[in-house]
């Protein structure tokens, strides 16, 4: 049983009461070591990491021009791939046979287009530098003279990660050799490279003689160079790859992680320590070396990735009951509104019989009412020849009448003398005429059955004139007063018209009728037509209904808890109690540590020349606070130039808490690149090189400063400590 776990059983049995957990030590132990959180921890000793030789060759692409390319093969860059070519040299200076002789003459004179291929020389290098223990110094009298190159290829071969190299030293370096020393083991890191890219790698151990010993590592490419390197200096430095909680997932630094912290540049002051913010709170922590400082940094990220899925399992908790809220609220809508749709329906149910005589009977009235129709139709028409004939029997009747108004008065006159001869017409033969039958006037024979009727026609007339003179006579007389005979004719036809008048109203008014039965039927039989629909309408209603009230019914019943959560809460309390307990542990041993680094720190400060910075407070998440000029500030308030100097205090704080304390886990390397760049003069460049060598005299260290201001290098170093390239020279 470990004394952590007795801890953590103290921390829950010490919470509230709804989260106390009573568990085992020996329970606790397992949950420990399920979740790969150690229960033991480890002082960290200092392991010293030492570069001895540096050697790296290749091939310079240079300007035929150059003094350096000389009797150096040329070689065709740019243009027509295919077309590249090396050319021979000649006399010292290069020429070009048989190639685009537009490009390049030879004499040192031609400058070419940009876009247009161009002729470098192949001018083979090969540099080798054993820098000694303590500060040294690498140095050019002007920019871009390969020092900071340096730098970068021991970064290169320190963690298998290829450096931001220019891509003309890119293309040059081609093998490189470093030889680090790691405690008392010295290993030699050496691969090709081809425009970057390692190939034949390996780490060999060199032994006392110089002699190789065994290989340790080998690699192919950059991913194996990375992972061989980190295999080999993490055991080597007692160092151990942690994990951080990043988004809720757990990352693994490795060996890489460390070298960030192992130099400083100007252009990455953003975190004190190392390159990333996120990593320097480990990073630290690991360099200070407090014993169960491993142990928490796996305790924290095993805790906050649990956190981080319990998290994330809670808000995919959360989201799956806001879709059942809303899916049941919409089930619930959609029943009200379906609800609402039954409701607006008509009530009622149609009798299918009824309607079906009802529609019987609507049929047999249109089928009346065409009937009608027809008949009223045919007396139209009779009504119009009735109303013809009796119109024509009137103009007829008419014409008789006054013919008969002319017999009359002619037959009633007594004429005195012959309208043809004047001859005098006596007295007595009008008297003669009811006796002797005879005209008065023309002494014809007179017709005597119409003389009974006072009509005078002679007996030689037509018998049909005879009747029509009479008939008119009779007419005449009744028109007078006197009884006239009936006029058959113009009767029979008035009473017909008058007939065929009825008949047409009794039509009209049993159309008019059936019309009114018929229209009152239809209506009936649409209303019944809505209920039907209705009563369809309503069943499928009813059935979409049933399916929104089952939905909200099934949503609305509350389903069993099912902990979707991969996160078991008991090892999550563990873990934190965890956490908690070994955060104790760990600032109560490093923050006496973080005192005394702080007061180091502001110490080498002030002797880098910032002497305006004091107060400072460096705590245990990597936070900074200080005073400038007296007022408040922080890290990431203070200039640049301040930052730099800050960086380089720290790193050198740890390193000599180290070697002081005997715990720890820096391993005493530093590369300053160029920090004279921010804001630093030479004078204050000297001061804090000679900050450094008293640094380095108080504990074990190694330091390269790569800078373009020489003076301070070549007045403070001793000449095997110091790589100078004087004015305009290379430093390879």
């Amino acid at each position: 049983m470990s004394t952590l776990a007795e801890e953590i059983v103290k921390v829950l049995r010490r919470r509230q009461k709804e989260n106390r957990l009573e568990l085992e030590v020996r329970a606790v132990d397992t949950i420990l070591d399920d979740l790969g959180i150690p229960t033991s921890a480890s002082k960290g000793v200092p392991v010293h990491l030492r570069v001895s030789r540096v050697s790296f060759s290749g091939t310079k692409r240079l300007h035929p021009s150059h003094p350096e390319a000389a009797g150096f093969p040329l070689e065709k860059m740019g243009g027509d791939p295919d077309k590249q070519q090396i050319v021979s040299v000649g006399g010292g200076c290069a020429e070009i046979v048989g190639a685009d002789p537009d490009v390049y003459r030879g004499d040192g004179t031609e400058r070419v287009e940009s876009n247009t291929a161009v002729f470098q020389a192949l001018v083979p290098f090969a540099f080798m530098w054993e820098p000694p223990d303590g500060v040294n110094g690498i140095g050019s009298g002007s920019n871009l003279r390969g020092k900071s190159s340096v730098v970068e290829i021991l970064l290169w071969s320190l963690s298998g990660r290829c450096a931001v190299f220019s891509v003309a030293v890119r293309r040059w370096v081609e093998h490189v050799e470093i030889d680090w020393v790691v405690g008392t083991e010295r290993l030699r890191v050496a691969f090709d490279a081809d425009n970057g890219n390692v190939s034949n790698g390996s780490v060999t151990v060199i032994e006392e003689n110089g002699a190789h010993g065994p290989v340790i590592a080998t690699f192919d490419d950059d991913e194996a160079f990375e992972d061989a390197m980190s295999s080999v200096m993490l055991n080597r430095l007692r160092l151990e790859s942690f994990t951080v909680s990043q988004s809720g997932k757990p990352v693994t630094h490795k060996w890489a992680s460390y070298v960030n912290a192992l130099w400083v540049r100007p252009k990455d002051l953003k975190s004190i320590i190392g390159k990333e913010a996120t990593l320097s709170v480990r990073l630290m922590q690991m360099f200070i070396g407090t014993d169960w400082v491993p142990v928490l940094a796996t305790a924290s990220t095993v805790a906050g990735s649990l956190e981080a899925k319990r998290k994330a399992a809670a808000e995919r908790t959360k989201t799956a009951t806001e879709a059942m809220e809303g899916s049941l609220a919409a089930a619930q809508k959609a029943a009200k509104a379906v609800e609402a749709k039954i409701a607006e329906l008509p009530e009622g149910t149609p009798d299918p019989a009824k309607l079906a005589q009802t529609n019987a009977r609507i049929s047999d009235l249109v089928r009346q009412i065409h009937e009608s129709e027809t008949q009223l139709l045919s007396q139209s028409v009779a009504a119009d020849t009735v109303r013809q004939q009796l119109k024509a029997a009137r103009a007829r009747h008419h014409t008789e009448y006054e013919h008969a108004l002319l017999t009359k008065f002619f037959h009633q006159m007594e004429p005195t003398v012959c309208p043809r001869c004047t001859a005098g017409v006596t007295a007595d033969r009008r008297a003669a005429e009811p006796e002797q039958h005879k005209c008065s006037v023309c002494t014809s024979d007179l017709n005597l059955e119409a003389l009974k009727v006072n009509v005078v026609v002679a007996s030689s007339v037509d018998e049909a004139v005879t009747t029509a003179l009479v008939g008119a006579t009779a007419a005449v007389s009744e028109d007078n007063g006197e009884e006239l005979a009936p006029k058959t004719e113009i009767e029979a036809l008035e009473e017909a018209a008058a007939r065929v008048e009825i008949v047409m109203a009794g039509l009209r008014k049993q159309i008019d009728e059936l019309q009114v039965t018929h229209d009152g039927l239809v209506t009936e039989t649409a209303l019944d037509a809505v209920l039907a629909q209705a009563v369809e309408d309503r069943r499928l209603l009813e059935i979409e209904l049933a399916r929104a009230e089952g939905a909200a019914q099934a949503l609305a019943t509350p389903a069993s808890p099912v902990d979707v959560s991969p996160i078991d809460p008991i090892q999550l309390a563990v873990a934190e109690a965890a956490e908690r307990v070994l955060s104790r542990w760990v600032k109560g041993h490093q923050d006496p540590l973080l005192a005394r680094i702080s007061a180091e720190i502001e110490r080498l400060v002030v002797n880098f020349g910032a002497d305006s910075l004091s107060n400072i407070k460096l705590d245990g998440a990597a936070n900074m606070t200080l005073r400038q000029n007296g007022d408040q500030s922080t890290y990431g308030q203070v200039t640049h130039g301040e930052q730099l100097r800050l960086k380089i205090a720290t790193v050198i704080s740890l390193i000599k808490h180290g070697y002081i304390e005997g715990i720890g886990r820096h391993p005493g390397f530093l590369l300053l690149d160029s920090p004279a760049a921010e804001e630093m003069p030479d004078g204050d460049l000297a001061t804090m090189l000679s900050a450094l060598l008293d640094v380095a005299r108080e504990a074990p260290m190694q330091i390269i400063v790569a800078t373009r201001s020489t003076g301070p290098l070549v007045e403070l170093l001793p000449g095997n400590n110091r790589l100078i390239a004087e004015g305009d020279s290379f430093v390879w």
